[in-house]
């Protein structure tokens, strides 16, 4: 895999394990259930834990700042 490579798998410090995400953003499990519904957040599961990609984190805070700013 290069570095050119743009489907590379996100290296392990990029995924964010659902408690540490729900701490940071200071929300509960039942806003990040509805975001997921809705399509505004995806995740992975592995063995019993839900993960979130911090570039899709980053990318769905920055819309959402952009849209009540606007």
């Amino acid at each position: 895999m290069t570095n050119n490579d743009t489907h590379a798998i996100p290296v392990l410090f990029d995924w964010i394990e659902l408690s540490d995400l729900l701490i940071m953003l200071h929300i509960t499990k039942n806003t990040l259930k509805e975001w997921c519904i809705e399509g505004n957040m995806s995740y992975c599961r592995i063995k019993n834990k839900s993960y979130f990609l911090r570039q899709d984190i980053e990318r769905f805070l920055y819309e959402h700042y952009k849209n009540y700013n606007s």
